[in-house]
């Protein structure tokens, strides 16, 4: 049991990231093809239609494709095939009613039907995803210029003055720019610095200056640090302290990285200070 535990624990730790990978691209094709591809396709859907009624007879096989590329229903014929959506709309006996109204109505169904089954038969559908990334590409170089910066800038500020969505938006916004900005936090440097008292030394990453009013009211210089948690290090707090009981310390970002998801176990080789005498005394 001791080797099963071991080994499976090391086979978990070998799928996990590559799962959750995949699992993420999964998610973020699903999401951009349905918020904004299908639209797109249904767009190139309608923009067939209005140059053809039908796709040509070489392109759709009325017989067998509707049958492959089709919607599946609880149907059957009598030669054992089961019935699609699009099959039944391209052969119902409305298409040939004397009603004018009817068949008119009939042929529509069906030459929409016939367009979705060639659009399945050549995967148009993808390239209707193809075109929402270079969508998203072109809007994010839109933003990217002056007038698009300002365009966006006007539009969040209707956005802040609507009742339901001032509530929603700006938290949204925070975390997906948090998420997707491609402005990386930087670490200046790893330190050691005496959280959460006195005596007590922690593994801290410098981030930068202190806030300005925090600063105003410190006869001392402060620097603001990130004290990471474990064994989870995207989490922490953040501190401002006196610049003097900062030490800096000779090791990567990397290194303390790997000492606070290990939970102190993989040392990257420097000991932390001790107290001083002063301190151990009072």
């Amino acid at each position: 049991m001791d080797d099963f535990r071991r080994f499976f624990l090391r086979g978990l730790a070998a799928l996990v990231p590559t799962l959750l990978t995949l699992g993420i691209l999964v998610w973020a094709y699903s999401f951009i093809n349905d918020y904004v591809g299908v639209f797109i396709t249904k767009g190139m859907l309608a923009f067939c239609r209005s140059i053809s009624d039908a796709p040509a007879k070489w392109v759709v096989d009325e017989s067998k494709d509707p049958l492959t590329y089709g919607t599946p229903i609880d149907e059957w014929d009598i030669a054992g095939r089961r019935l699609t959506i699009e099959y039944q709309a391209i052969h119902h006996t409305a298409v040939h009613s004397p009603d004018p109204k009817v068949q008119k109505r009939a042929l529509s169904f069906r030459n929409t039907a016939l367009w979705e089954i060639a659009f399945k038969k050549l995967r148009l559908h993808l390239l209707g995803f193809l075109i929402a990334i270079i969508l998203v590409y072109f809007v994010g170089f839109f933003l990217a210029s002056f007038i698009g910066r300002t365009t966006w800038r006007a539009a969040e500020g209707l956005f802040s003055r609507i009742p339901v969505v001032a509530a929603i938006y700006p938290n949204v916004k925070q975390v997906t720019d948090f998420l997707l900005s491609d402005r990386k936090v930087e670490y200046s440097g790893v330190v050691a610095v005496q959280y959460p008292r006195r005596g007590v030394w922690s593994l801290a990453l410098r981030t930068g200056a202190p806030l300005k009013r925090v600063q105003s009211n410190s006869p001392e210089e402060l620097v603001t640090v990130f004290v990471p948690s474990s064994p989870t290090p995207v989490t922490g707090y953040v501190v401002q302290l006196p610049k003097s009981e900062v030490i800096d310390l000779d090791i990567s970002i990397d290194e303390a990285f790997r000492f606070t998801i290990s939970g102190g176990v993989i040392k990257p080789g420097v000991a932390l200070p001790g107290p001083s005498e002063s301190e151990r005394h009072g």
